[in-house]
């Protein structure tokens, strides 16, 4: 299950900066983007557990948001892979906003289910 307060991965990237060589940054940027895809997955999985429980239909809007966020992650994370970036600046202020952006809609989501969703 996806931790809704973990950062995303790799928050602070000084590992890809602080190589030396192309390969060692092109392993970075691999790592990163491992980490990144997992994070995705978990998402995915909640994804699948939001529509699973959707009889209704009332949540149309919020599945379209949170499966176009994660098809915009996903390409940001194969670019990344082609292109292997010398520093993530740029690329993890995307995937911030965007993983920010799952979990807004994600728990506008919640609200909208039944509160005995979840099991304990």
């Amino acid at each position: 299950m996806a931790n809704m307060d973990y950062p995303g991965p790799c928050p602070s990237c000084i590992g890809i900066d602080g190589c030396s060589t192309e390969e060692g940054k092109k392993q970075a940027v691999n790592h990163y983007c491992k980490g990144l895809e997992m994070e995705l997955n978990a998402w995915k999985s909640r994804l699948y557990d939001v529509l699973a429980d959707d009889k209704s239909g009332n949540l149309k809007d919020q599945i379209i948001l949170l499966k176009s966020t994660m098809k915009e992650l996903e390409a940001v994370v194969e670019q990344m892979k082609d292109v292997c970036p010398t520093s993530l600046g740029e690329q993890e202020k995307v995937i911030s906003g965007k993983l920010e952006d799952l979990r807004v809609h994600y728990t506008k989501a919640m609200e909208v289910l039944a509160p005995g969703w979840f099991g304990g």
